[in-house]
C-alpha cells in the first residue's frame, strides 16, 4: 500500500526551507510511531533538510542526481519512482510511506492508498505548500484531536 503521510497548517503550509515550520512534540512522535519499523520515500531536498537517517525505518531518497551518495546501510538511493510506486502497488503485503518534499507528494498523490495527515491548528510562515488535491476521491475512516492538530486517516475510494 502507498501511504502519504504529512502535516499542514491551515493554509496548506507544509515546510520552510526544507523543515518543518512548527515545532510539536506529539505531532512528531505521532510520525515516529507510525514509520517505525516501515519503509519510508523523501525527495532528497527533505532528506538532507532532516540531516540523518531516522533510526528503525528504511529510508528511500529519491533523487536525479547519479552520483548521490549516503553512506548508511538504512538509506537507499534511488531514481526511478515508477519502479517504487509499481512495486508497492503490487506488493500488497508492504507498506511505503512517503513522506516529503512536495514534488514528491505531487508525483504520488494518484497513487495514494491512504492518506494520514496532520492538520496543523493555526498559520506558520513558510515556502512550500502542499499540492492541491481532491479529497472526495477519499473517505474518512479515523480522527484523532490532540491540542495543537488533529490527523485524520483517508483511504481511497473503490472505484466501480
Amino acid at each position: 500500500m502507498i501511504k502519504l503521510l504529512w502535516a499542514m497548517d491551515e493554509n496548506n503550509l507544509i515546510g520552510n526551507d526544507n523543515r518543518l515550520p512548527w515545532h510539536l512534540k506529539a505531532e512528531l512522535q505521532h510520525f515516529k510511531t507510525t514509520t517505525i519499523g516501515q519503509t519510508i520515500l523523501f525527495g532528497r531536498l527533505t532528506y538532507e533538510g532532516i540531516g540523518t537517517p531516522l533510526p528503525n525505518r528504511k529510508t528511500l531518497v529519491l533523487t536525479t542526481q547519479q552520483n548521490y551518495v549516503v553512506n548508511h546501510p538504512d538509506v537507499k538511493i534511488v531514481n526511478d519512482l515508477k519502479g517504487i510506486i509499481s512495486f508497492y502497488q503490487k506488493n500488497l503485503t508492504e507498506d511505503i510511506y512517503i513522506c516529503g518534499g512536495k514534488k514528491i507528494y505531487e508525483a504520488t498523490l494518484p497513487y495514494a492508498d491512504e492518506l494520514i495527515i496532520s492538520y496543523i491548528k493555526g498559520i506558520y510562515v513558510g515556502d512550500t505548500y502542499f499540492p492541491t488535491f481532491d479529497l472526495t476521491e477519499f473517505t474518512l475512516i479515523k480522527s484523532i484531536k490532540f491540542e495543537q492538530f488533529v490527523i485524520k486517516y483517508y483511504k481511497r475510494k473503490e472505484h466501480n
